[in-house]
Parts: C-alpha cells; structure tokens; sequence
C-alpha cells in the first residue's frame, strides 16, 4: 500500500524537529499520535526510518533514504496546492464565449480591453452567431443572449433591458408619409425581422396601451444588422432594438416612426450551463458584465432624454384586465430570473437580437 500524504508530513515534522514533542506541537497533534504515525509508516515500509533513544532521536540509514527521496515529493505538492488554489483565486485560461453577431460587434468587442486589463491571465474566445448554440455540446462557457429564454437547463443573469422602436429613414417618410397611427403602418413597406415566430405582428405599447397591428413588406432577414441597414436605405419602415439603432437614430440617418409606440421591452442574458463548481474565469467574467451592462445601458443613455425622451422601457402590460401573451410571457421570464435577488436563477436560453 503507498504511503499516505499525512505519513510523508509527520514524518518530515519530526526530522525536522528531531522530537515527537515539537513535531506534534506544529501539526496540533498528540507526541503518542505522531508516535503512533511514525511506527504505522515503518511497518508499511518494513523498515526501522528512526532510531529513538532517551537522550535523542536520529534517522537510520533507511531513514535519511527516505527522506531525502520523499523531500521533494513535499514540495511538489505544496507547489501543485498552491497553483491550484492561485488558479481558483484569479481568473486564467481561456473563456469561450458566444453573443449575436450585432451585438457582439458592437457591445461586446469594445468591452475587451477593460476586461483584458483588469484580468491579465484571462484570454477570450467569442464566436458571433444569431443560431442558438448548444453550450454544452459546443464547450462554451459562457452566452449572451437577448429575448425569450428557453432551455431550462441553462442558468441565467438578466443584465438589462433591450428596448425596441419603429424608425426609418427621413427620406422614406417624405416619399410615402409620416405614419400617424398604428394602423397607418399597414399603408407602408415594412421591414421584417424574421427572429419572432410571426414577425408580421407587431405588438406595441403606446398612451392607450398595447395595440397589434398585421404589417408586410418585401424585405426580410434575420439579421438585425441587415434590416437596420435596410431602413436606413430608406426601404421601409423597421422594428429597430436600440442597441443596434442607436448611432444612426444620433446621426439623424434614422428617425423615429410614433415616437410615442415601442415594442415591449425584452431583456440581455448572461447564460451558462451549471453554478455548481462555477470557475473562477466565468464568475469574473459574470460580474464584469454586469457592471458594464446595467440598467439603462450605455447605448439607452445616450438616446436618453434625446431620442427616447426619458422614458423607461414599457413593461409587458394587459388588455381588457387580461395580460397578452406575449406580457405573460415576459412577466413569467422576469419573475425567473429578475426577481429573485441576489445573482443568478435557473431559466433557459435563445439567441438572436429580439
């Protein structure tokens, strides 16, 4: 049978020491248990290690053996100990980590070299895809996604909200008009975002409260990015998520259509597979994010006041004393993740810029 860590120490202790006494007083154990330690590690080894006198203890030849042979074997371990323990404690290695393409380019990126500089030993593999990827099949630790959540074997952090207004380009509206109403949107070309299950519905919350309207139009994509674009082009009127909208609605190559009407607000997630054992990389890398992408985020803050007028995000909101759908849905996804504090709490996940 191998020796046991716990031999090699009292061992080590009490050459080190050349007394029971002193060996037992580091390790707080009793002289007759280090005794006791000693003897059990010489019958496993069939050999005398010490050579016990009144007047003192010294080390038989088998003894200074074995020590000499096992010192270093102390000293790997203490090493390996403290390189595990350094590797829990500071945030090293690399994070696979994968968002929508959008909001990757634009809002994930450019947080990299805070995070480089705040955590040296970390590097980060980001992959941008609107696809829902499996991050336990695929490896990834670490997802950011917007909208409806829905793997439940997934953890999520709700990081902030994703706000969603009509714009199109000044251009376009002097050609076709200025939509005065909702139901005005059904004379225009509307853009689709192909990332809702029935993207010709719009579902807007305005002063009256939430209307639906069925639109069309010839253009659409699944790419938040290419139906921005598109508006801009002054093809047609578009939902636009502020995150992606916001520099052109600055600019003014975008305005704002009913200004008053926004899409229900959805949320941005951190998911990850399991909070047992969560590495150090991936808690780091949780916290950072939140702090960077807090309510309001930094794209609403500049439209603040400006080209969202101060308002907050509408919240999911009932029609005739019954909640919509699409407000229970989202109520049911707050009331996952968001209202249960501190940190994170078991929801699903989808991906795309919703």
């Amino acid at each position: 049978m191998a020796t046991d860590t716990q031999e090699l120490v009292v061992f080590h202790a009490v050459v080190r020491h050349a007394s029971y006494a002193k060996a037992a007083d580091e390790l707080d154990l009793s002289p007759s248990g280090v005794s006791r330690i000693v003897t059990r590690l010489e019958a496993r080894l069939g050999a005398r290690l010490v050579q016990r006198t009144t007047r003192k203890l010294s080390l038989t030849e088998a003894g200074k053996t074995f020590h000499a042979r096992t010192a270093q074997v102390l000293v790997d371990l203490a090493e390996a100990e403290a390189e595990v323990q350094d590797v829990t404690l500071t945030p090293r290695g690399k994070l696979r980590v994968t968002a929508p393409v959008v909001f990757g380019q634009l809002h994930v990126a450019p947080l990299l070299p805070e995070l480089f500089a705040r955590y040296p030993e970390l590097s980060v593999d980001l992959s941008l895809s609107d696809r829902v990827v499996d991050l336990v099949d695929e490896g990834v630790d670490l997802a950011l996604r917007i909208g409806t959540l829905a793997d439940s074997r997934l953890i999520a952090r709700r990081l902030c909200a994703n706000r969603r207004v009509l714009v199109a380009a000044a251009q376009y509206l002097k050609k076709r008009g200025t939509p005065r109403t909702p139901s005005d949107l059904k004379a225009h070309e509307c853009i689709l975002f192909t990332g809702f299950t029935r993207p010709r519905d719009w579902h807007l919350i305005g002063p009256a409260g939430p209307v639906t309207v069925t639109v069309s139009g010839r253009l659409a994509s699944n790419n938040i990015g290419v139906t921005t674009q598109a508006a801009a082009d002054g093809l047609g009127i578009t939902m636009g998520a502020t995150l992606s909208v916001g520099p052109a609605l600055l600019s003014g190559q975008l305005v704002r259509v009913l200004p008053e009407y926004e899409f229900e607000a959805t949320a941005i997630f951190a998911v990850y597979p399991s909070a047992r054992q969560l590495s150090t990389k991936v808690r780091a890398t949780l916290d950072f994010l939140s702090e960077q992408l807090r309510d309001p985020p930094s794209w609403d803050r500049k439209l603040l006041g400006h080209v969202l007028g101060g308002r907050a995000a509408p919240e999911p909101s009932k029609r005739g004393g019954r909640a919509t759908r699409t407000g229970r849905a989202l109520r049911t996804a707050r009331s996952m993740v968001v209202a249960a504090p501190p940190g994170p709490e078991r929801a699903a996940a989808a991906g795309g810029e919703s």
